[in-house]
């Protein structure tokens, strides 16, 4: 007669490991894939919040105020005309780990107490694209002349 066990054998074993170690690097690649698309979507929404900041700012103070974007930097800060205090700064490489780049380097779009940009102040006249990249992972924002986003 035949004795009866229970439980698993090697090779069993070795192949239930297997399988839950493929699942795991498949579900890992995924999940840093998932992540750089949410820093580089967060980075964008962030600088369409500062872009509202500025103009909110300079309807509010009733002065020009300024939003200055450096990509050699990877930067981005709101400020204020005349006084040169900086309202709110992002540094997007330290704060999302996210390579901001625009064409030229450096933008200035400066808004106006009515709400919009005043293209005499402005550091460029016709429509500039400042791009969020994150490994595989990219977005754009287009600042227009009189300081529109498309994105």
């Amino acid at each position: 007669m035949r004795s009866q066990h229970s439980g698993f054998t090697l090779i069993e074993l070795v192949i239930a490991l297997l399988v839950g170690s493929i699942l795991t690097g498949i579900a890992l690649s995924q999940y840093g894939n998932a992540q750089s698309r949410f820093a580089v979507r967060g980075a964008r929404n962030t600088f369409v919040s500062l872009h509202a900041r500025a103009r909110a700012t300079a309807i509010e103070r009733g002065t020009t105020v300024v939003l200055f974007i450096d990509s050699s930097a990877d930067s981005a800060a709101v400020r204020i005309t005349g006084t040169g205090t900086i309202v709110e700064a992002i540094h997007f490489r330290d704060d999302f780990n996210v390579d901001l780049q625009s064409s030229p380097a450096t933008i200035r779009l400066c808004m106006t107490p009515r709400g919009y940009a005043d293209d005499s102040c402005n550091s460029f006249s016709s429509a500039v694209k400042v791009g969020f990249f994150f490994n595989a992972n990219s977005t754009t924002v287009e600042i227009l002349p009189l300081g529109q986003l498309r994105y």
